[in-house]
């Protein structure tokens, strides 16, 4: 099973159209898909009541101006907030009404799940992992979702219960993520690389058979096409159209 293809990057929408829209809400998602992205790369966290909810950061200072920590509040406190502006106000979303949508597009998906394996976090964490399996499962998007985290005890669950049923989305060089206590070449279906200029990581992972992925950070064309000629076979972008252009002048 591949979400990629070797004639073209693949393109990621980093938290939707994050550049033009605002981020992690449905309107991002869907701008993404409209722009030509092939997937959506968002965050997945827990309320205090065990919804599954789509914000990037452990508290809503930065995205909704109020303050409070995700985990500490309610579903429908969450829900109240306005993540957009006065204009154009926008909800916190779950991840139920994104897989809703995106079961019925031809988009894939990267769930990056935020609740770590900390101390006081374990069951919490687990409901998570769990609960995004569950929904995955339910819409019947298991071949179109991969599961993402800098935490490698995530992903060293899903492998350990599942097998390889998903696809795991890791970060190289290793010491990038937490508590890796297997070694990832066993269970990474792909690696996102921090260094995407240096050719040796690309050798490493194509070695070991694992997808080599690039951050939000390559915005430049040559630097795109540095990257594609390494071996780079995604890229989460925060602009999937002004990436899609560039990449349409890279292949040509």
């Amino acid at each position: 099973m591949r979400l990629t293809c070797d004639e073209r990057m693949t393109v990621a929408g980093h938290r939707g159209d994050s550049y033009n829209c605002f981020e992690n809400t449905m309107t991002a998602f869907k701008q993404a898909l409209e722009a030509g992205a092939d997937m959506i790369e968002t965050d997945v966290r827990l309320s205090r009541d065990g919804k599954m909810v789509l914000i990037h950061d452990e508290t809503v200072e930065r995205t909704a101006h109020k303050k409070g920590r995700v985990g500490e509040m309610s579903f429908e406190e969450l829900r109240a907030l306005n993540v957009g502006n006065k204009n154009h106000p926008e909800s916190i979303p779950t991840l139920e009404e994104l897989l809703s949508w995106a079961s019925r597009e031809k988009v894939a998906l990267n769930l990056e799940l935020k609740e770590y394996y900390t101390e006081g976090n374990e069951e919490r964490c687990v409901e998570c992992i769990e609960g995004v399996i569950s929904l995955v499962e339910k819409y019947e998007m298991t071949d179109r979702v991969v599961i993402n985290s800098f935490d490698a005890w995530i992903l060293e669950h899903v492998y350990k219960r599942y097998g390889k049923k998903y696809l795991l989305h890791g970060f190289y060089p290793y010491w990038e993520m937490m508590r890796v206590s297997i070694n990832p070449d066993e269970y990474l279906y792909c690696a996102c690389i921090f260094d995407d200029t240096n050719k040796a990581h690309y050798d490493y992972l194509a070695k070991k058979g694992i997808e080599a992925w690039i951050g939000a950070s390559a915005t430049q064309r040559d630097r795109l096409e540095l990257c594609w000629e390494y071996g780079a076979r995604l890229v989460t972008t925060n602009n999937p159209a002004d990436t899609i252009k560039k990449l349409k002048e890279i292949h040509g």
